[in-house]
C-alpha cells in the first residue's frame, strides 16, 4: 500500500516538475515495486472522479444534454467509473507497446510512475472548478470556461511530466500527451455506447 510519506514526496516532486525542474523526478520511487504501486494512485483519485461525475451529470441536466435519450443513474456511473479505470491501465499498456519502436523503453518505468503520481496534482484545478460549480459559486457558463482552462493546465502539466520523465524531444512529449487524450476520448465514447449514453 502507498504511504503518506510517498504521497507527500510525490506531490513535492510533481510541483517541481510543474516548475520544469527535473530534480522532481528523484521524489518518485522508480523501482519495479514503485511502478506497480503507482497504479494504486487511482484509489486516491476516486473523490476527483466522483466529483467530476456529479458536475458532469448536473451540467447535462442544466443544458438538456441527452434529453432525447434519458439515461439511468446506474448506467451513467457505471460508464463513468469504467471509463476512468480502463483509461488508467490502457494508456500505460499502449505506451509499453510503443516504447520499443519509439526508443523510450529505458524510460518507460520512470515515466509511468511519474505520470501516475502526477495525476494527484494535475487534477486539482478540475476538482476546484467542479466544486465551485456544484456549490453554485459559479454559473454554468463560467464553469465551462473554468473547466476548459483547467483541462488546458492539465495538458500543459502532463507535457512537462512527459518531457522530463522521458527526457525526450518536444515533439515526442506532445505526442504522448495527445495519445493520452485521444485514447481517453475513444474509451469514454465506446464505453458510453455500451451503456447507452
Amino acid at each position: 500500500m502507498i504511504s503518506l510519506t510517498e504521497i507527500r514526496a510525490a506531490l513535492d516532486g510533481s510541483w517541481l516538475l510543474l516548475l520544469n525542474r527535473p530534480e522532481g523526478l528523484r521524489y518518485f520511487d522508480q523501482s519495479i515495486q514503485g511502478f506497480w504501486r503507482s497504479f494504486q494512485v487511482i484509489i486516491l483519485l476516486v473523490p476527483v472522479i466522483l466529483v467530476g461525475g456529479v458536475a458532469e451529470k448536473q451540467l447535462y441536466s442544466m443544458t438538456g444534454a441527452y434529453q432525447s435519450e434519458p439515461f439511468t443513474d446506474s448506467a451513467f456511473w457505471s460508464a463513468h467509473f469504467m471509463a476512468s479505470g480502463v483509461a488508467w491501465v490502457a494508456f500505460p499498456a499502449l505506451v509499453a507497446l510503443l516504447a520499443g519502436p519509439v526508443g523510450i523503453s529505458h524510460r518507460f518505468v520512470p515515466f509511468i510512475v511519474t505520470w501516475n503520481w502526477s495525476s494527484l496534482l494535475a487534477t486539482v484545478p478540475m476538482l476546484v472548478s467542479c466544486l465551485l460549480y456544484l456549490l453554485r459559486i459559479v454559473s454554468t457558463e463560467i464553469f465551462v470556461l473554468l473547466h476548459f482552462a483547467s483541462y488546458a493546465a492539465l495538458l500543459w502539466f502532463y507535457y512537462r511530466v512527459a518531457r522530463n520523465a522521458l527526457q525526450s524531444t518536444i515533439s515526442l512529449a506532445i505526442g504522448v500527451v495527445v495519445l493520452d487524450v485521444l485514447l481517453s476520448v475513444v474509451i469514454a465514447e465506446l464505453i458510453g455506447r455500451v451503456w447507452g449514453l
